[in-house]
């Protein structure tokens, strides 16, 4: 069968993976047949994934874990700096935002469709913020990533 090898090459891979459709699954087991190089390739990529899916990644020295820890930058003390940041800043910002609601609704002289969009625009970004924050906190307890270690 007349195929060039380099391409041959790319659908071995696939063959090895699972991920050909039926038609291309025969190609290459006739191209196999044929061609000594593609076989030769193939032996080669199948050993070489054997070779690589028995490496155990669990088992790592105290030297690889301590080089591995001085690039992590999330640590408990980056999370309360985080902390003590945020939450005063939540409640500036939103003391802020009700006294500027509170001194719009109180004046007589502003205008009735301030008086109802100013409130309408801070709830609204408030109740955003509230919604996406409790979609996060769902979405982390099914997060199929969370318990992969760098």
């Amino acid at each position: 069968m007349k195929h060039d090898c380099q391409e041959t090459e790319l659908l071995i891979s696939g063959y090895l993976d699972g991920e050909l459709t039926q038609s291309d699954r025969q190609r290459v087991d006739l191209i196999l047949e044929d061609c000594i190089q593609c076989t030769e390739t193939h032996q080669e990529m199948k050993k070489f994934r054997k070779g690589v899916g028995d490496i155990p990644f669990d088992i790592l020295t105290k030297k690889e874990k301590t080089a591995m820890n001085k690039y992590v930058t999330t640590n408990t003390w980056a999370n309360v700096g985080q902390l003590m940041f945020i939450v005063p800043l939540i409640l500036l910002y939103g003391t802020g935002a009700f006294l500027m609601v509170a001194s719009v609704i109180k004046d007589p002289e502003t205008p009735l469709w301030l008086k109802i969009g100013l409130p309408s625009i801070i709830g609204g970004l408030g109740l955003m913020v509230f919604t996406v924050v409790l979609q996060r906190i769902k979405a982390h307890k099914t997060d199929k990533y969370k318990d992969v270690h760098i």
